[in-house]
């Protein structure tokens, strides 16, 4: 990668319909690039990429997803239908970060984040290590961030089983990766730190460095790191149209196309709602819209549309659309919304557009009827948490209230409200600070039969 400086996110400019890569002068700078159909690198069998000296490995890459039609490979030395499998990383469709592992090439063990992780035009540095016997035996890190995993009671194998399987990355069996990935280096042992910015300096070898792959050769398709420690090259190739990126190179002939011309996006607050507005000046091939949402502008964001919005497919006039967000909203609390479009193929491209809301209560004068949604229980904020969380709650009219928080097990752990509330709105401070780490969940009960759960994740 061998960044100077470069933003986090791509730095795309929208302009007459397609993303333009801005003015780049950070050098003679390369990454892998990849079109989620056919392209790949391919590494040729090697003991050294399955047999590790105490069954601890590590994982990391530089990764740059365009568009999750489906689950994103990013390395892997897995051929399933030869029951030729040992070990694979991957984003899900969902933007969890997942590993699979086998010990006899037929039988597959699957760990993967909580939480989605990883998000579309957006750099992210993740790592998965693997730690046999260790204290915790599976980790994933997310620009250096740790995140909990499932399957936490399951132990990987002692060793990967060592098969015969090439290694490849951007592929896992008839998956292929749709975007760009950097610096990816399999490692013989156990890592803790990892990269967080992208402008950190690029990865270096060692004598456990078992792959490294800068991708920062000018021509031809072939890559490795030279031999190290005496370990083998494992040389790298470019396979089915799999390309190069100069950055300082981009131009007219590496512009996006985007199904849709945006020329305005704004949101406007009410009590519980932000109102988002967008206009199109021409739309080809599009199917409809998504909506993403954060409560941080560098994110992470997202989606809070279920369905797709739907849009006018082919037109070169101006359309208006607006969408109505209800979902979970705290008053006082500013949210930042951006918009994706999805075209004919599948594919989704999020607008770099970012527009921001801040909900408020309606204030009524005495005497006034103040017209309040019935009993709701909202999603914690912020969520995952470490150490506190804020809860919020509506009260329909006078009537018993009983908030508590429960563990996995179906014990309460501790009991927030158990009291009589006269109508209107609370928010309640929940501090963990005693508890585990782990998932929890939030339980509101009321008159008339209102039960609703919430879970929340805490990590310290």
């Amino acid at each position: 990668m061998n960044f100077g400086s470069k933003s986090k996110l791509l730095g795309l400019a929208l302009c007459a319909g397609l993303l333009m890569l801005p003015g780049i002068v950070w050098g003679n700078v390369y990454v892998l690039n990849l079109n989620g159909t056919s392209g790949y690198v391919w590494a040729a069998d090697s003991d050294n990429l399955s047999e590790f000296t105490d069954g601890s490995f590590t994982v990391q890459a530089w990764i740059f997803v365009q568009s999750f039609a489906g689950n994103m490979p990013v390395i892997s030395k897995w051929e399933e239908s030869t029951n030729n499998r040992s070990w694979a990383v991957q984003a899900t469709i969902t933007g969890q970060l997942r590993l699979f592992m086998s010990s006899d090439g037929s039988n597959s063990i699957l760990w993967q984040t909580t939480i989605p992780v990883v998000f579309s035009d957006t750099w992210h540095h993740v790592a998965v290590v693997v730690n046999p016997g260790g204290g915790d035996e599976v980790k994933f890190y997310v620009d250096n961030v740790e995140y909990a995993h499932s399957n936490g009671a399951t132990s990987p194998p002692a060793m990967p089983y060592n098969n015969n399987a090439q290694t490849w990355v951007g592929r896992f069996n008839a998956q292929y990766f749709y975007g760009y990935i950097d610096e990816v280096r399999l490692y013989d042992g156990i890592l803790s730190s990892f990269p967080s910015q992208v402008d950190d300096l690029p990865l270096t070898a060692d004598s456990n460095t078992e792959i490294l792959y800068h991708f920062d050769y000018p021509s031809g398709n072939i890559f490795d790191y030279a031999i190290v420690g005496g370990n083998p090259t494992n040389t790298g190739f470019l396979a089915g149209g799999a390309t190069r990126i100069a950055w300082n190179n981009l131009g007219p002939g590496n512009d996006i196309p985007l199904p849709v011309t945006l020329v305005s996006m704004s949101a406007i607050s009410a009590d519980a709602l932000v109102k988002i507005l967008w206009s199109t000046e021409s739309e080809y091939d599009n199917l409809g819209f998504h909506i993403y949402r954060a409560t941080n502008e560098e994110g992470p964001y997202t989606r809070i549309t279920s369905d797709m919005i739907a849009s006018q497919g082919f037109t070169s006039t101006t359309q208006n659309y607006q969408y109505n967000d209800q979902r979970d909203l705290i008053n006082g609390v500013t949210y930042f919304y951006k918009l994706s479009d999805i075209d004919v193929n599948g594919r989704e491209r999020t607008h770099q557009v970012v527009v921001s809301a801040t909900p408020v209560a309606e204030v009524f004068m005495p005497g006034e009827d103040a017209q309040l949604a019935g009993y709701q229980l909202s999603q914690n904020y912020p969520n995952p948490f470490n150490s506190t969380t804020t809860i919020r709650y509506y009260v329909r009219d006078n009537g018993q209230v009983r908030l508590s928080v429960f563990n996995l097990n179906g014990e309460e752990v501790t009991r927030l409200v158990d009291d009589t509330c006269s109508m209107g709105e609370y928010f309640i401070e929940f501090d963990a600070a005693n508890l585990p780490t782990g998932i929890y969940f939030l339980r509101l009960v009321g008159d008339n039969g209102y039960d609703n759960i919430k879970k929340m994740l805490f990590l310290k």
